[in-house]
């Protein structure tokens, strides 16, 4: 017992003295101005031993006592790094500086980074701190408006709905317009084919990418001269956008969880006539008419018949729950990281919701000097439920959003059967509460890699990405439903399937020469694959409809069905050269090789290559003297990339199925469609680019110039052919379009004192689109198919692509008007001046979907530890073509119409000269439907507040933020429609609108804690 308590009592005075032998270093980090700074690394040099800031920029770590002449380092991005000595201090407060210009800060570019500093070419970067901003649960909504030359324009309102992407004009007739996205190293085009759709009215076109969660991202660099995307080659045409998620870090296990609750209502309804004024507007237009009368000439008694305000009764205040919490650590040789967020949003619509979960993985390690490796691992899956979606067309009218603004709005009880099989008195709530929809998709997002340094500056890496989505539709309209009653029940069902990978091998040298030359080498090869099948059923007439889509063999018709399969490869080699001459003078060059399954042998594999040049002005003899200037950089570039987006094996000669007349009815068989073409080959874009940045005063105004010219020759277009030949048409290289532009940033700091900032941004960026050539024909007629106005339309040289085509509105035939027209039709401009309108001398331009420029400004304030930031997007100068107006001014009498035509319709009282008399307006192209959809809008408004440390010392939280955000407050425009932002799925015109799903207003509210 004694010997038990001797030993003990040895191992306490070790323990004590163990104890006694460490002491705390603590401290806090600020900038110049006086501000805390969060996040701050603080390592004991060349050890792992450390910590990190809290929110304040406070620190505090144990240090052992004979740790002495140790050094600390202070890193913190955007700051230069500072070491301090220690020699036994217990408080170490340091101020930090910012890098000069920033110039420091990694960029990612194709297969690699480079310091900003170094960038020769044309590249735009976003960080977190801005898309957190917004608050919105889709990533390039967080974006929008926010970088020069980048047009991003959302299809609708609904959730989840596909996003439009835009880099320096459109390029191509045929081949998808759509950016390359990388996303950790794994290269995903965007294929909105991905997304299950039953064709069946409106047609539902989710974003793919959408799956993303804004909170997960660390930067977007956007890649957009010849010189920064020639790397991609034939994937470069469009620009590059590369995403990279965050990363762990060494130090302790951090937490960080972010919880909001949000509202959105419908930024706007259409104004339609009342109930009441309906009957009126009924029998003015068809006196004595079948709706408001009964069979024997009187008058039906509406007075016990239900009456509605769709919009009123369909549009709601929806809920957004948004949760996300992510895990990030790192011990000596692995840095790691894990997030998960939850999404439920309910649209604007009744029972219309949609709901996304996220989760990833991220890993480094260091496994020696020499070797290292890591994984990221992203995957997500996305519901959306309810029968409202966008769009319009298909087999069938029977879209939700446009029957809230056109349906009847009285319920008539005593239908025939034919007239409740009729469209006329279709009910937007018996579609809703009666239909059934959902839509699910789920995308997995994986890399793998590892470096290994073979010598002092080679360096060797190997990257497999891949991709792997699912979608499956089900949507059933049962007989009880207006819409499903003429089919006794129909049940649609589709499901897609695809993956794709991209395996590359890369090698990186690295010199530096006598302090004047520095040298990077990069090549590679690349392997890729893309794989895609999909099946569709359309049953109808169920006699039992029960189970509706979850057994459609109990369906009696097959109305179609089918399935699909789409396999492309590609292999590449490329190779990079950046070389810098006394840090004044840089140049890049890029080369690469693609060979594609998708061209015939003559020309399977292409050739692009580009070249950068900048001069690092600043440096000179001239100049580095003026402390004023930060930085001049003057940049040149010029390069091609390529396009093949079309659909495989376009090269060979392609037979569809058709039938045959025979003695007893029809046989079925194959005939020739689209002729071969073994000489198709890529479409090649040439580009040009002069850029200027400039950095002054401390780096407190930030300016970024840059003008581009870009020829893209070769055009593939699917060309009709002559009857002759025994096809009806061949992929062929014809024609070219050009764009030119100007792009604008300015980034400056127009108050910094210690407690208070004011920082501003701000971008414009013009694009001018032009068709040179179309080979053998001057146009090609733009078709939007799905009834209503089908050709609005034209691709023409000399014109840019997207602009309207039709006759021009010349007013209302007023009485005893010299043409002999019926009073209170429209009437048209006779062009050529011959007595006679007619389609091939008197239609031309109406309108034209390309804006003149667009652009965004964000102002952002600090006080003490509140934050205010408000941002305003814009686009000037694009018309929409308001095919919804149609509808709206009475095509058929069933459907209601706006106030703004019931008011101003042509009578022999009011002699209108903007609308024509009730049942004139025409189904026909024209100017009468084309409108001004400029905007300016008030797209986010953030403010937050953020809890000094104090109140917190007694638990193990390191910091709070409260915060509340609103999105598209405001928008400011003349369009008459849901709202200007108009995108369709026609990029030859994008913007054509029959009617889109309501934007919505949105105000979120929420806390972030990290502990």
């Amino acid at each position: 017992m004694l010997k038990t308590n001797f030993i003990f009592i040895i191992l306490t005075i070790f323990s004590l003295q163990n104890l006694s032998a460490q002491k705390s270093i603590k401290g806090q980090i600020k900038d110049i101005e006086g501000n805390g700074l969060p996040g701050v690394t603080i390592l004991i040099k060349n050890t792992n031993i450390g910590t990190s800031t809290d929110f304040d920029g406070n620190y505090n770590f144990k240090v052992s006592n004979n740790l002495n002449k140790a050094i600390l380092v202070y890193s913190y991005i955007g700051m230069r790094t500072r070491e301090v000595k220690y020699t036994g201090q217990k408080t170490i407060n340091v101020i930090l500086k910012e890098s000069a210009n920033r110039l420091n800060e990694i960029v990612v570019v194709g297969y690699g980074t480079v310091k900003k500093g170094d960038i020769t070419g044309s590249v735009s970067s976003v960080k977190d701190v801005l898309i957190k901003k917004s608050k919105t649960p889709n990533l390039f909504d967080a974006i929008q408006g926010r970088i020069a030359g980048v047009n991003i324009t959302s299809q609708s309102g609904e959730p989840g709905a596909q996003v439009s992407f835009n880099i320096r004009g459109s390029n191509s007739i045929y081949g998808s317009g759509s950016p390359l996205f990388v996303i950790d190293g794994v290269q995903i085009d965007i294929e909105p084919n991905e997304i299950a759709s039953s064709g069946v009215g409106s047609v539902s076109n989710f974003d793919p990418l959408a799956t993303i969660n804004p909170q997960d991202i660390e930067s977007i660099e956007v890649l957009k001269d010849a010189s920064a995307t020639a790397i991609y080659g034939s994937r470069g045409a469009n620009g590059v956008i590369l995403i990279t998620t965050k990363g762990g870090q060494k130090g302790k296990l951090t937490f960080d969880y972010t919880s909001s609750v949000g509202f959105t209502t419908p930024t706007k309804k259409i104004d339609v006539i009342s109930p009441e004024e309906y009957l009126i507007y009924r029998e003015l237009r068809n006196p004595g008419n079948s709706f408001n009368n009964l069979e024997d000439g009187s008058p039906r008694d509406f007075t016990n018949i239900p009456s509605h305000n769709w919009q009123d009764e369909a549009l709601r205040t929806g809920l957004i729950n948004n949760h996300f919490i992510s895990a990030t650590g790192g011990t000596g040789k692995t840095s790691y990281s894990a997030t998960a967020g939850f999404l439920e949003q309910e649209g604007v619509i009744i029972e219309n919701s949609y709901s996304k979960y996220n989760l990833s993985l991220k890993a480094i390690h260091r496994q020696s000097k020499n070797l290292k490796f890591g994984f990221n691992l992203s995957t997500a899956f996305t519901e959306s439920d309810g029968v409202a979606n966008s769009g319009g067309g298909g087999d069938e009218f029977n879209g939700v959003v446009q029957y809230l603004v056109i349906a009847n709005p009285w319920e008539l009880q005593d239908l025939s059967e034919d007239e409740l099989a009729s469209n006329d008195f279709l009910s937007p709530l018996s579609l809703i509460h009666e239909g059934e929809k959902k839509l699910r998709f789920n995308r997995t997002i994986g890399s793998l890699y590892g470096e290994y340094k073979l010598a002092k500056g080679l360096q060797l890496r190997s990257t497999l990405g891949t991709s792997i989505s699912g979608s499956k539709l089900q949507e059933f309209h049962s007989s009880a439903s207006r819409f499903g009653n003429r089919w006794n029940g129909r049940a649609l069902l589709r499901q897609i399937d695809t993956y794709s990978y991209n395996f590359s091998n890369t090698i990186t040298y690295n010199k530096k020469f006598n302090n004047h030359h520095s040298l990077n080498l990069l090549g590679g090869i690349e392997f890729f694959k893309y794989n895609r099948e999909g099946f569709f059923n359309d049953i109808t007439n169920f006699e039992n409809q029960e189970l509706g889509v979850n057994d459609i063999s109990i369906g009696q018709v097959f109305k179609n069905y089918g399935s699909d399969r789409i396999i492309s490869k590609r292999m590449s080699y490329f190779s990079r050269l950046n070389y810098r001459l006394d840090e004044k003078y840089l140049f890049t060059f890029n080369f690469r090789a693609d060979g594609s399954d998708k061209f015939g042998e003559n020309n399977r594999w292409g050739y692009f290559s580009g070249g950068a040049f900048a001069w690092r002005a600043h440096r000179e003899n001239f100049l580095k003297n003026i402390k004023e200037i930060n930085e001049l950089k003057v940049r040149l570039s010029y390069g091609q990339t390529g396009n093949e987006r079309i659909p495989p094996f376009t090269f060979a000669s392609r037979l569809d199925n058709t039938f045959y007349a025979s003695n007893d009815g029809l046989d079925f068989g194959l005939s020739p469609v689209s002729a071969g073409n073994p000489n198709l080959k890529w479409e090649t874009t040439t580009q040009f680019d002069a850029g200027l940045d400039v950095a002054l005063f401390n780096d407190r105004v930030r300016l970024t110039f840059d003008y581009y010219n870009k020829l893209t020759e070769d055009l593939l277009i699917d060309a009709p052919v002559p009857a002759q030949s025994g096809f009806n048409s061949q992929w062929r290289n014809l024609g070219s379009v050009e764009n030119e532009g100007y792009e604008l940033s300015v980034s400056t700091v127009n108050i910094k004192k210690p407690n208070f900032t004011w920082r501003t941004d701000f971008n414009i960026s013009t694009n001018k689109n032009k068709v040179k050539d179309l080979g053998n024909t001057e146009f090609i007629p733009t078709i939007v198919s799905g009834g209503w106005i089908t050709n609005p339309g034209r691709v023409i040289v000399g014109q840019p692509i997207g602009v309207m085509y039709g006759f021009v509105f010349d007013g209302i035939h007023q009485e005893g008007n010299t043409e002999g027209a019926t009073p209170g039709t429209i009437r048209y401009k006779d062009l050529n001046g011959d007595g006679t309108i007619d389609e091939a001398n008197d239609r031309t331009i109406i309108g034209n979907s390309n804006p003149k420029h667009v652009g965004g400004i964000n102002n952002n304030f600090s006080y003490k530890n509140f934050d205010l930031s408000f941002f305003f997007q814009w686009s000037y100068g694009n018309d929409v073509f308001n095919a919804a107006k149609l509808r709206t001014n009475g095509l058929q009498p069933y459907m209601n119409i706006t106030r703004d035509f019931y008011d101003n319709a042509w009578t022999p009282e009011n002699a209108s000269n903007t609308a024509p008399a009730f049942g004139n307006v025409a189904a026909v192209p024209s100017s009468y439907f084309v409108e001004d959809a400029s905007f300016l809008r008030l797209k986010t408004v953030n403010f937050s507040y953020q809890f000094s440390e104090k109140f917190f010392k007694n638990v193990q939280i390191q910091g709070v933020r409260l915060f509340v955000s609103a999105n598209n407050l405001l928008t400011f425009t003349n369009y008459s429609g849901f709202d200007p932002e108009v995108s369709s799925n026609n990029p030859l015109i994008r913007g054509f609108e029959r009617f889109s799903y309501p934007r919505s207003r949105t105000v979120t509210m929420g806390v972030n804690i990290k502990f």
